[in-house]
């Protein structure tokens, strides 16, 4: 099976880097960018094969995946549509773009995934969501789900859930970002070096993740484990209460949802 990819920019490049040689061949991928140096680069890499423009992308691929920002969605898949035969199906990135906004580029409406990734994907830890289009069958969605488990983790979801998906995780990473930094920010205020603080903040997100994800406890019971009547722990979870964290993250995303309903309309 061969794999066309448009797009290689941060998510797209990500993708191919994972799954070459892996879930495809090198070889038997084909990939193309507005951007040469990008495809130049990635194709020294990984020994991918390029393309010039969509159309010849589309002749050598049986599955294409548009690994393009919302914005490109009307300039790409209509040239896809023009070169693609019945045979071929999609996969689409592009957050907030519905699986029927994306089949109405074309006559009959080819089989089409659409994905949420996220950026973790860089280092083998994404956690991606699949939801299938109208004319989906189950090997698309397992070769799909084989595409995206090299980047981490998946799972298959009903469509209208993708947004709330899109708020969490996909903007997830930089909200973790941003509370890593300000626990290091801390460290620093109560006099810890700066690269000390940073590790201890970055291993003690990690850590903390690792546990639950492998436990698959509720957070509240590693949150009670650590948590000891009049401790440390209880005086600062209490500040963050005081605070506002968990009414605060969740505006952000009500507001990161809303973005991304807001982009597939557009």
């Amino acid at each position: 099976m061969r794999l066309g990819v448009i797009g290689v920019g941060k998510m797209g490049g990500i993708i191919v880097r994972s799954i070459a040689d892996t879930v495809f061949p090198a070889k038997q991928i084909w990939v193309t960018d507005l951007d040469s140096a990008l495809v130049k680069q990635l194709c020294d890499e990984k020994g991918t094969n390029s393309t010039s423009d969509i159309a010849a992308l589309v002749e050598e691929a049986q599955v294409i995946l548009c690994a393009v920002t919302p914005g490109a969605v009307p300039y790409v898949l209509p040239q896809v549509a023009r070169t693609l035969s019945t045979s071929q199906w999609l996969i689409s990135i592009a957050a907030g773009v519905t699986t029927a906004t994306l089949e109405s580029y074309f006559d009959t409406a080819p089989p089409i995934v659409r994905v949420m990734p996220n950026i973790s994907a860089s280092v083998g830890a994404a956690i991606s969501v699949l939801t299938a289009g109208s004319a989906v069958n189950p090997e698309h969605l397992e070769i799909a789900q084989r595409i995206f488990d090299a980047c981490g983790t998946s799972l298959v979801m009903d469509e209208h859930h993708l947004d709330a998906v899109t708020g969490v995780s996909g903007s997830g990473p930089a909200y973790v970002a941003l509370f890593i930094e300000a626990l290091a920010d801390a460290g620093v205020h109560v006099g810890l070096p700066r690269a000390d603080a940073q590790k201890l903040a970055t291993h003690t997100v990690l850590g903390a993740a690792t546990m639950l994800a492998e436990t698959q406890e509720h957070p509240a019971v590693l949150k009670n484990r650590v948590t000891t009547p009049g401790g440390t722990t209880a005086a600062g979870l209490h500040a963050l209460e005081q605070g506002g964290l968990r009414a605060t993250l969740t505006e952000a995303i009500l507001a990161a949802t809303a973005r991304a309903k807001e982009l597939g309309n557009a």
